[in-house]
């Protein structure tokens, strides 16, 4: 390979659609990429994914590595055709870690086979601040030993089915309060705490051989001498993670147009000085621009500087080492899933539904037509998430099956009152109005059911009897409308805690 066709190794890019178009196939010719990311924007159905990948494969080569944030939950890309996961807090309310070994094995197994071989996922940060908005529900717990004990069978089940794994987000995102894709969040923790926290499930899958560490755009605020983000710090790459950890596998940077790194410094630099401080993978996921802008900009200064040649050196051997074990060598001309693996992630969300309380007597709930079905509609409120959103399919189905009335919260309206409600909330515990007509519901209802479609925390604003499903994917919500209709009891233990 000459030099050209060596640096577009180090990059991860995105495309913009379902088929390798003109546009596309121009920024693939002249990037020249290693690893290529699918979104949501590029899947339709399974068919379909391999279709592209082979198209990609075309234009790339075999050695090609396709990505995905296959997480299960609210980041899921692989829906329509494919068997989608329940999170990682609700995988870990069923209290047993194999079931995340379960889910990831069959996660595997369709990624697999649709040419995709690395999935950006276990996420690990300790969702310990439940005011945390780009996290939430994407945690196992908020205790590194939980999350270290779900993070690891999740890696055993992909690692088992020959798909990489990625434990992101280094150095850790859980106690943070802003979201990396819209700004640089500050951590204001020594080292030593650092280490007897957030890298506890780095530390304990770095031991196991993780393939893959994903470091993001936070600021170690009494770690790092200058503000800048963790990407791109060569005193977290190479002195924490590479020195302290212990770490060789290969480092990918968290995507470098996220508002963590832009409202700091150009894509250019942040691709240049990612590199330089020992990033193995730079990530452009959009913006086709953006993407070949970066890798002539790395390109020109890799010509001319002997150290980031070296660089070039020490990140090709771990590119080379990874894709000798992950890259795809033969695609089916079929695509046969087993019907199992539907059955596997419905097993696993009945069993995360969590009764918090049932301090007014509503489980089951038996409402007539004077009652109320009271819920939100369903919103992207992180960036990375790519669900539908709209009002939710089990509110409108419990409306339905009782006969009684079906009303939408949004902010100022006016709480009717009546004997009962069930009440279906995402992240009431983040947005004021949605506090304020908690507290109505409240106050002109007897009896109160609470919902809490996502995040946990909405259980503790208000007393009422309470269940969590910890996301809102399809297959949460038929086991959620089980558990209303009495069919089957929520066994589910909250792994966060909830009443502060």
């Amino acid at each position: 390979m000459d030099l050209d066709s060596l640096v577009g190794q180090l990059f991860l890019i995105g495309i913009k659609g379902k088929e390798v178009d003109e546009e596309t196939l121009r920024v693939l010719r002249f990037v020249k990429p290693g690893f290529v990311i699918l979104f949501a924007r590029n899947v339709e159905t399974p068919r379909q994914v391999l279709s592209l990948v082979k198209q990609v494969r075309s234009v790339l080569g075999e050695d090609v590595i396709f990505a995905v944030d296959q997480e299960g939950g609210i980041v899921t890309r692989f829906r329509e055709g494919f068997a989608v996961s329940p999170g990682a807090m609700a995988i870990a309310a069923t209290s047993d870690p194999n079931n995340a070994y379960r889910v990831a094995k069959v996660l595997a197994r369709e990624m697999r086979t649709v040419g995709v071989s690395w999935n950006l996922a276990p996420v690990v940060d300790i969702n310990d601040n439940p005011n945390n908005p780009g996290i939430g529900v994407r945690s196992f717990s908020d205790r590194a030993e939980i999350v270290s004990r779900f993070a690891t069978r999740f890696y055993e089940g992909l690692k088992e089915e020959g798909v990489a794994a990625c434990a992101k987000h280094f150095p850790g995102k859980g106690s943070v309060s802003l979201d990396a894709h819209l700004e640089m969040p500050t951590l204001e923790k020594s080292l030593e705490e650092l280490e007897s926290w957030e890298f506890v499930p780095f530390k304990t899958l770095i031991e196991k051989g993780i393939d893959s560490i994903m470091p993001s755009h936070v600021y170690l605020s009494k770690v790092q001498s200058r503000k800048e983000p963790a990407t791109v710090s060569y005193e977290v790459l190479g002195e924490v993670l590479r020195k302290k950890l212990g770490y060789d596998g290969v480092l990918v940077a968290d995507d470098l147009l996220m508002g963590g790194i832009v409202k700091n410094m150009t894509v250019e630099e942040a691709v240049v000085r990612s590199f330089m401080a020992g990033m193995d993978v730079l990530t452009v996921c959009h913006e086709p621009d953006a993407q070949m802008s970066a890798k002539k900009v790395l390109l020109k200064k890799i010509e001319q500087d002997p150290f980031l040649q070296k660089r070039l050196e020490e990140s090709l051997k771990r590119i080379k080492r990874f894709k000798e074990k992950f890259a795809v060598k033969r695609l089916p001309e079929e695509i046969r899933f087993d019907p199992e693996h539907g059955q596997i992630m419905r097993q696993i969300a009945e069993r995360s539904i969590t009764l918090v309380r049932d301090s007014d007597g509503m489980l089951p709930p038996k409402l007539d037509k004077d009652d109320y079905v009271f819920t939100v509609r369903l919103s992207r409120s992180v960036q990375v998430q790519e669900t539908d959103i709209g009002v939710p399919w089990v509110a409108k189905e419990i409306s339905k099956r009782f006969a009684c009335k079906l009303f939408i919260l949004e902010e100022g309206v006016e709480i009717p009152k009546a004997e009962k409600c069930v009440v279906f909330t995402e992240n009431a515990h983040l947005s004021n109005w949605q506090k304020e007509l908690l507290i109505r519901v409240r106050k002109n209802f007897k009896k109160v059911l609470l919902v809490a479609l996502r995040n946990p925390y909405d259980c503790s604003l208000i007393e009422s009897s309470s269940l969590c499903t910890y996301g809102y994917e399809m297959v949460s919500q038929e086991a959620l409308l089980k558990v209303l209709l009495g069919e089957l009891k929520p066994v589910g233990k909250l792994p966060v805690e909830v009443f502060r």
